[in-house]
């Protein structure tokens, strides 16, 4: 079945929105890149970008002050604008900032729509479904490179630990944290191996969250779940809060191969949507 696929520049996005209505919602994705600019700044840059889509046939007709959005187009926005859940994914690597969220439909039905923004001046729109998810955020976080370690391997630390290593005032060897915590040899081994990736990283990593809205939070809630990433030329790391039996949290850092990485975003895509079995 052939799906529609709508791209947009960041101006065609925000004079869609404000169409409808999320003013501020085209405020929030348009004024980080212009900034604060006139009334009459602001009528060009929208008037450019009506007649673009005019022009692509996102806009059926344009008169005075009656706008009318090609169906499936206008079923694509009210969905974005809609929604109050999603799954994102966030990736800044290579000089390109890449962030692809799935949002989930308000009447919790199998509909889910598909965005992705590159460097915030390019947005894609599809619709899609939970099956398509593992190769698609598979490919986001490893690319083209496809480098990864031999086999699965994790530890676990404190969340007291980890906030002792990523503390930004800290930046001293790792010897110093690690010289009184109760490790094996392989987990010191394994951290060694991590934080020496880290740092090189210039402590920069990448996230998968799921975000739920709900009518009691603040305009921006926080995310239910995040998975970081950290991505090396040997392979990728992720870190996570573990589950354990004690009241304190734990997070664990693992060193995926490819079948470990693409069995942790199933598991991520199964605590967002209804689990769907590939045929």
């Amino acid at each position: 079945m052939n799906k529609s696929l709508v791209t947009l520049s960041i101006e065609e996005f925000g004079f869609a929105l404000a169409t409808l209505g999320a003013e501020d919602i085209a405020a929030g994705l348009l004024k980080p890149m212009y900034g604060e600019l006139s009334e009459q700044h602001w009528e060009l840059i929208l008037r450019a970008a009506s007649h673009s889509l005019l022009s692509k046939g996102l806009i059926v007709r344009m008169e005075d002050m009656e706008v009318e959005i090609e169906p499936e187009f206008l079923k694509m926005l009210m969905h974005f604008a809609q929604s109050r859940s999603m799954l994102r994914a966030y990736s800044d690597c290579f000089g390109q900032e890449k962030v692809l969220t799935i949002h989930q439909g308000t009447d919790n039905n199998d509909s889910y729509l598909y965005h992705l923004a590159v460097d915030q001046r390019v947005h894609l729109f599809t619709w899609t479904e939970p099956k398509e998810w593992e190769e698609e955020l598979f490919q986001f976080y490893t690319g083209q490179q496809g480098a990864f370690f031999d086999q699965m391997t994790q530890f676990t630390i404190t969340e007291e630990q980890w906030n002792v290593l990523t503390d930004e005032n800290k930046h001293t060897s790792l010897e110093t944290f690690t010289s009184d915590w109760e490790l094996s040899s392989e987990a010191c081994e394994l951290l060694s191996r991590w934080y020496k990736a880290f740092e090189a990283s210039g402590r920069q990593v990448d996230n998968l969250s799921i975000i739920r809205y709900t009518s009691d939070q603040a305009e921006v809630p926080l995310p239910d779940h995040t998975l970081l990433m950290l991505r090396t030329d040997q392979g990728l790391w992720s870190i996570s809060s573990a589950n354990t039996n004690s009241d304190n949290l734990s997070i664990e850092i693992t060193q995926h191969s490819a079948t470990s990485l693409r069995k942790q975003l199933r598991a991520w895509i199964d605590c967002f949507a209804t689990p769907v079995s590939n045929p």
